[in-house]
């Protein structure tokens, strides 16, 4: 009993709350909202930069100087939202200070303003969708790893690679990274890319059928939700090691 305890809490060491598989989906979830809402509404992805940089050239061959320049402001509001994050996380760190429920209260912070503006319709849907890509680029830098492996919960490309490499090596070899099965490790990809998607679904729906603006405030809640979670996984962190968690 003593060891697999001992075994839970090492577990919990070398992979802290934020890269926990289930955090990971709920991010990727509110990630899938924050593009549904971009691209009803200013044809522009919050937190898919690849395809805002297509659109840049495209639209700049194209002569639509408009969606060029807004496409254009999503990739830099995005970089921008990095660069704050990383000053962020930068700072608190030197201080010896954890940035996770910082950051996620920021975001929630943000996203909240943004709801009520839309709501309210005092701002350009396009303009908000810059400041939805600030956000997203905050929680793209802060948030990156899942069960301690490198993945993006912003970005999918990468997420899709890695989900069907390991599901092709699991038919050569079962045991992958750190001993633990390539099927394993596929299937957190794919869970990570289910999440996209159901939030990019639902969002949509939600907008089109049900109440405009509101895949916003499920995006708020849900990032609420994981800081929640968070404080109180910080309260419980183990005293002998220093480990927060998170």
């Amino acid at each position: 009993m003593i060891a697999a305890s001992s075994q839970e809490t090492l577990r919990k060491n070398q992979y802290p709350l934020m890269e926990d598989r289930g955090i990971g989906f709920i991010l990727a979830f509110c990630a899938g909202l924050m593009n549904a809402w971009t691209f009803y509404h200013a044809q522009t992805f919050a937190t898919v930069q690849s395809g805002n940089v297509v659109q840049v050239g495209y639209r700049l061959v194209q002569g639509d100087w408009s969606a060029f320049w807004f496409a254009f402001g999503s990739v830099i509001a995005f970089g921008l939202g990095s660069a704050f994050c990383g000053v962020v996380m930068t700072t608190l760190l030197s201080k010896g200070r954890n940035f996770t429920i910082i950051v996620l209260w920021c975001e929630c912070l943000g996203l909240a303003l943004i709801s009520a503006t839309a709501f309210y319709g005092i701002v350009r849907p396009e303009v908000l969708a810059l400041a939805i890509s600030f956000v997203a680029g905050m929680q793209g830098n802060a948030f990156h790893k899942d069960h301690g492996m490198l993945y993006g919960n912003v970005a999918v490309t990468f997420v899709v690679q890695m989900a069907f490499n390991f599901l092709a090596q699991s038919f050569f070899k079962k045991d992958g990274i750190n001993g633990e099965s390539n099927l394993m490790w596929s299937g957190i990809f794919f869970f990570v890319l289910l999440g996209f998607a159901s939030g990019g679904a639902l969002g949509f729906y939600i907008d089109k059928i049900v109440k405009d603006n509101a895949s916003l405030i499920i995006a708020t809640f849900s990032l609420l939700l994981v800081a929640l979670i968070a404080k109180n996984r910080r309260k419980t962190s183990d005293p002998t090691s220093g480990a927060t968690f998170v």
